[in-house]
């Protein structure tokens, strides 16, 4: 029962919490929360992790997660964090370890709501970009997600896989502002009429064309190209594109803020 515990609160693992067309909109409301617009696009090429997070072992006392698609939801998440509270300095020499290791957890530690004292990212110098710097020190971006994030919930499968119509124009509604303003959202994929998990996605781009609004995605486990995930505003339905979808194309999505 306890691994099973442990598996679940990581497997659900939640933050408290670019772009193209409807350029207009540079802000989003979460509850009574703001968030600001991104300082620029998210780039595929270098704002993602060099490798989905492998299993992790052993740290303080947490199992391991087993499905490939929850390291992937972890992934998302640590991909949106950096890009949000970390600002890369490849001009400047490279800290020590000790250092590294603070720099990482402070970008992990705030929330998505602001960047900290004086509102300015956590610099991190030596590297280009996140790419760079999961490629040499993924080991350090692994184990710190895991520590500094220790509370998380049970994924809401009974509540998402039936997804009506209603609650998808809501996630429509939260997803698309914060998307166009360069703010990448997280979202879980169910699939539909079935109580089944699917994968998470970190949402980048959009494209309005009045009928129906086509986000690009980030796949954790498909990192070479970007899914399309659209969105239809008749049937008020998401649908995943086929080469993503193998196993039919109707999701339910749930947006994790």
């Amino acid at each position: 029962m306890k691994r099973r515990s442990v598996l679940l609160r990581l497997a659900a693992l939640s933050l408290a919490t670019g772009a193209a067309g409807c350029s207009s909109l540079t802000n989003w409301s979460a509850g009574k929360r703001v968030m600001p617009a991104g300082p620029r696009a998210f780039d595929l090429a270098t704002d993602t992790l060099a490798a989905v997070l492998p299993e992790l072992e052993s740290v303080s006392g947490m199992e391991p997660l087993a499905a490939p698609e929850l390291r992937a939801h972890v992934t998302a998440l640590v991909t949106r964090q950096f890009f949000v509270q970390a600002q890369f300095a490849p001009t400047q020499p490279p800290p020590d370890a000790a250092t590294r290791l603070a720099l990482v957890r402070e970008v992990l530690r705030r929330e998505l709501t602001g960047q900290g004292a004086g509102g300015s990212p956590v610099v991190i110098p030596g590297y280009a970009n996140l790419r760079e710097f999961s490629r040499l020190q993924g080991h350090v971006v692994r184990a710190e997600s895991a520590i500094v994030w220790p509370h998380a919930h049970q994924a809401s499968l009974f509540a998402k896989a039936f997804a009506r119509a209603g609650s998808q124009s809501q996630a429509f509604a939260q997803l698309l502002p914060a998307v166009a303003a360069n703010r990448p959202a997280v979202v879980r994929l169910y699939r539909q009429h079935a109580l089944r998990y699917a994968r998470s996605l970190l949402v980048f781009g959009v494209e309005d064309d009045k009928g129906s609004v086509r986000f690009a995605a980030h796949d954790p486990l498909r990192p070479g190209q970007p899914v399309q995930l659209t969105y239809d505003r008749g049937t008020r339905a998401f649908t995943l594109s086929e080469e993503a979808a193998a196993s039919g194309s109707a999701v339910g999505v749930e947006v994790v803020l």
